[in-house]
């Protein structure tokens, strides 16, 4: 996996900076950069710094997290790659009581019967963070095996938004999972 920095808007809310926490615990060699109050152009200068070659940032709305935005800081000037709009998170303390820090290599997968914008969420972000993807046709057991992975990153959908991220180690899900009901790429956009 490409290295990760994660970063928020400034003064965020507690559920924000939460959040990014969470974040920084579920993918492996990720760093938390403290925003504080340096604009943006400073805290992509200071994760470039720290040897990230990959940022989330997430911004907010009414103290909640509403965009998840993934940068691709290996090019110049850094791009923006993907971006989602969440409709709402739930952190690893309400889906599994306390934080948990996932370690070992980082597989993205789908749904057991994903749909097209699922798979190509999943594609997109395994292109930019540089991790394998495994289709998925049987059980997460079967994907575990096959990648020879610790930590999963599920894509799979949702009756109200257009798709959820979970993060599960080996077969337990214990978060962070972001729903979201809009996803950007530089080229094309997908919407509920």
């Amino acid at each position: 996996m490409r290295p990760a920095a994660i970063t928020t808007s400034q003064r965020p809310a507690r559920r924000t900076r939460s959040l990014c926490r969470d974040l920084e615990c579920a993918l492996p060699d990720a760093t938390y950069v403290l925003r504080g109050t340096k604009n943006l152009r400073d805290t992509v200068l200071e994760a470039l710094e720290s040897g990230a070659e990959v940022l989330f940032y997430v911004t907010e709305a009414k103290g909640n997290p509403a965009r998840l935005h993934v940068i691709d800081l290996g090019e110049i000037p850094p791009r923006l790659r993907l971006s989602f709009w969440l409709g709402g998170v739930k952190l690893q303390r309400e889906l599994f009581g306390n934080r948990v820090d996932l370690s070992g290599d980082l597989v993205i997968t789908t749904s057991k019967r994903p749909v097209s914008g699922h798979m190509k969420v999943a594609e997109s972000l395994s292109e930019v963070l540089g991790v394998e993807f495994v289709p998925r046709a049987g059980s997460l057991e079967d994907v575990l095996e096959e990648a020879l992975a610790d930590v999963l990153l599920v894509v799979e959908g949702h009756p109200r938004h257009l798709g959820t991220l979970t993060f599960y180690r080996r077969t337990e899900k214990v978060g962070p999972s972001l729903f979201y009901r809009d996803f950007r790429t530089k080229d094309e956009r997908m919407k509920l």
